[in-house]
């Protein structure tokens, strides 16, 4: 292609679109030595002996020679000796954009065809306002020497890949590496996929699996590297069997062990932010074990990726050192997991779902909000349970959602699949495949069901791109993004990698390297919004719908999830399974204890559950303490949701409902200030004894109303803000401020 370009730009040379362009001094001037120019004189430049000036262009101008447009060449030649779109403001602006879409069109027909010269075609200029061939014409026909292979390798041959492909794998010394992980959502478990593979390119035996794997066998032998997250405070549901293991286990227990952990979290929960791994590191420490290098904290609200690759860059040298092993660190630059065959025939090969998700039938999905007045969409959504599932009030439905036909179809057209497309995925380390292999698979199926297509890209896989992009435009752009532009350009910005390879179609990325770069699908949480005693035979979940202008500024952004449901009609199946939540987030078991719910938006769903609880206890007898809902909106005609059972609740339930509107009055009002406004009423129920309990925003709202407890508490007893703050805390730490909230984006 940069031949291609050469040859593009000496035809431009000889025969320019613009055959001539003005100029004029700002000042009377002296031209060549020897010319005298007055002041305003309008001075005409034929371009076409511009380019054929001697001392420019050598003894034979008229000859067609490509290397005239060399780098070297270029770089010696004065800067104004070629002009073939013109000069100044009124030069061509779009001349960048023609060559780039030209060097591709004539790159692609070559590829593809034999150009056959069918009338032995003789140079005629037609003049209008540019010079172009005359009657030029040609015949083409499929070029024969092309093999058109249907193997679709992962990523460039060896000789083209940084980092040499497969031979940058050290050669393997046998020693183990034990990888664990503690992970609900799976982005910590990717982190643990990437330390597998690059022990692997470091010449270890690896074996990876999750914490809870790992109970009372930890190995002595080599090293045991953790990835670990922390929910809330609590261990991720595959590593609470191991905390529990690890805080009850003897002194000594852990000898021999050699270990690092990377803890993920967000610091949005500041107050638990890194508790699961910071104990695991501690309490490993305390047991026995030897610590390989430094805790890791990766913080999901900053650059996560860049803290980790920073931390596991340190770790392999150090490892290397504890373990006396003598080889060169390789960066794990190996060759791609994934190669990609294409199927001529459709061969069906369902893929087993493995979350547990049961097919659940939705019996109704309607509009809460008024549409019309709001802009935006919640929807009330029940479905099904099937035989055997039960839930308890406050527990989450997990939803398993499926990517749009458009969003699957940029992926399709940019790689050149069609919809029917079947494919065979081999991987050069199946172990640690997160795809299954060797089987043959629908491309949609793939990516509809199995990819998270939306996600954030990396730096590294901004790096990734850069490294597939050969156009010198492109290159140096994609480089900047994975550089310094990354945070204000990539990641504020939200674009996925989808949208940059959309942004930067000249990046050659293989598709087996973009399913590589993709995590994979991750289940949606939801609260449930009813009550698993009142009605067992089937849940209702609130979602609100995203749909809204993308931060890049370039179309909109569809939440795939909630887009998902929104679209799912009566009848239809989607899956789902139960999943327990926090034993905190219940209602009391006693009746009489006051509760105090805070819940915005769709931060209200676990409390309509819970007030239909109440109510259902109340209709078999129960006497009920008393109960503050707390809600907020924007305004009571637009998105007041389930206002009719809520105000319901006053007398089914015993519950006193108070509303924050935010936009209904020039003051904007948010439940923190309803709060305080009711600060006599909720220091009473305190007092006796209530339990709080807060869903939704865990970035803004939460600490809003942490602080507006805080502040109730001080005034109430006249007392100092640290005396409050500690009041706050012995509150989290007697379960009586409880908390089923999500980070803000």
């Amino acid at each position: 292609l940069q031949y291609v370009n050469q040859i593009l730009l000496e035809a431009l040379r000889l025969y320019p679109t613009a055959p001539a362009f003005g100029l004029y001094p700002y000042e009377d001037e002296i031209v060549g030595g020897k010319y005298k120019i007055k002041k305003g004189t309008f001075t005409t430049v034929l371009t076409l002996m511009l380019h054929r000036d001697k001392s420019v262009w050598g003894d034979d101008p008229e000859a067609f020679n490509p290397d005239h447009f060399t780098p070297e060449a270029i770089a010696a030649r004065p800067p104004n000796s070629y002009k073939p779109f013109g000069n100044g403001q009124r030069a061509c602006i779009g001349r960048q954009f023609a060559m780039q879409e030209a060097i591709l069109v004539i790159g692609m027909i070559l590829q593809r065809f034999e150009l056959i010269d069918h009338k032995n075609y003789q140079m005629e200029l037609k003049e209008s306002l540019s010079i172009k061939p005359d009657g030029l014409s040609m015949k083409v026909k499929l070029r024969r020497d092309i093999v058109r292979s249907q193997l679709v390798p992962g990523a460039l041959p060896e000789a083209e890949g940084a980092g040499g492909g497969a031979g940058a794998k050290v050669a393997s010394h046998g020693t183990p590496a034990t990888v664990l992980y503690g992970s609900n959502l799976g982005s910590t478990e990717d982190f643990a996929r990437g330390l597998a593979r690059t022990a692997e390119a470091n010449g270890f035996d690896v074996r990876m699996d999750d914490l809870d794997s790992a109970v009372g066998a930890l190995p002595k032998e080599g090293a045991v590297l953790i990835a670990c997250s922390s929910y809330n405070g609590a261990p991720p549901d595959n590593a609470a069997k191991f905390v529990d293991w690890i805080e009850g286990a003897e002194a000594g227990s852990l000898d021999g062990v050699r270990y690092a952990v990377f803890g993920c979290g967000h610091s949005d929960w500041a107050t638990t932010f890194q508790a699961t791994p910071r104990m695991i590191d501690e309490r490993m420490a305390a047991l026995g074990a030897t610590r390989i290098a430094d805790k890791g904290e990766g913080d999901a609200r900053e650059d996560i990726e860049e803290q980790f690759d920073v931390w596991s860059g340190g770790l392999w040298p150090q490892l290397a050192e504890a373990l006396d092993l003598d080889f060169e660190v390789s960066d794990g630059d190996v060759a791609p997991l994934f190669e990609i065959e294409e199927l001529g025939e459709a061969e069906v090969n369902p893929l087993a779902h493995q979350t547990g998700a049961r097919n659940l039938t939705v019996t109704e999905n309607r509009e809460l909000q008024n549409t019309d007045a709001s802009g935006r969409s919640t929807r009330h959504i029940e479905v099904s349970l099937d035989e055997g599932m039960t839930y308890r009030t406050g527990d989450h439905l997990s939803v398993v959602p499926i990517n749009s036909n458009s969003l699957v179809g940029r992926v399709l057209r940019r790689f050149g699949y069609s919809f029917d497309s079947q494919i065979r995925i081999r991987s050069s380390a199946e172990d640690h495949s997160k795809l299954p292999v060797n089987v043959a698979l629908p491309v949609h199926h793939l990516l509809s069901r199995m990819m998270e297509l939306q996600d954030v890209a990396s730096r590294k896989d901004v790096a990734t791109l850069a490294k597939h992009t050969e156009c010198p435009m492109s290159k140096p752009q994609l480089e900047a993004l994975a550089g310094d532009d990354y945070k204000s350009n990539v990641q504020v910005k939200r674009r996925s990698v989808l949208d940059l390879l959309e942004d930067f179609p000249a990046c050659e990325l293989p598709f087996g390297v973009f399913l590589e770069l993709m995590p994979m699908m991750q289940p949606r949480y939801y609260s449930i919004s009813s009550s698993g005693t009142a009605q067992p035979d089937s849940c209702t979940v609130t979602v609100g719908v995203v749909d809204e202008p993308h931060l890049s500024g370039d179309g909109q952004f569809t939440g795939v999830c909630s887009n998902y449901l929104a679209r799912a009609r009566d009848g239809q199946i989607v899956q789902a399974s139960l999943r327990s939540t926090d034993e905190a987030f219940r209602l009391p078991e006693d009746p009489n204890v006051p509760v105090i719910m805070i819940g915005p938006g769709t931060g209200i769903a676990p409390f309509r559950g819970f007030c239909q609880e109440r109510a259902h206890r109340k209709a078999a007898g129960d006497t009920l303490g008393a109960a503050m809902l707390f809600f907020g909106c924007r305004h009571p005609d637009q998105d007041f949701i389930y206002r009719e059972e809520l105000e319901g609740f006053a007398d089914s339930a015993n519950v006193d409902l108070h509303v924050a509107f935010s936009r209904a009055e020039k003051r904007k009002v948010y439940v923190q200030d309803v709060l305080r406004d009711q600060a006599e009423k909720v220091w009473e129920l305190l007092e006796a004894g209530a339990k709080v309990f807060v869903c939704g925003d865990g970035g803004r709202m939460e600490p809003d109303v942490r602080r507006a407890l805080t502040t109730i508490y001080a005034e109430e007893n006249d007392t100092s803000t640290e005396a409050a703050e500690a009041w706050m805390e012995s509150l989290v730490a007697d379960g009586r401020y409880v908390l089923d909230v999500w980070a803000s984006v």
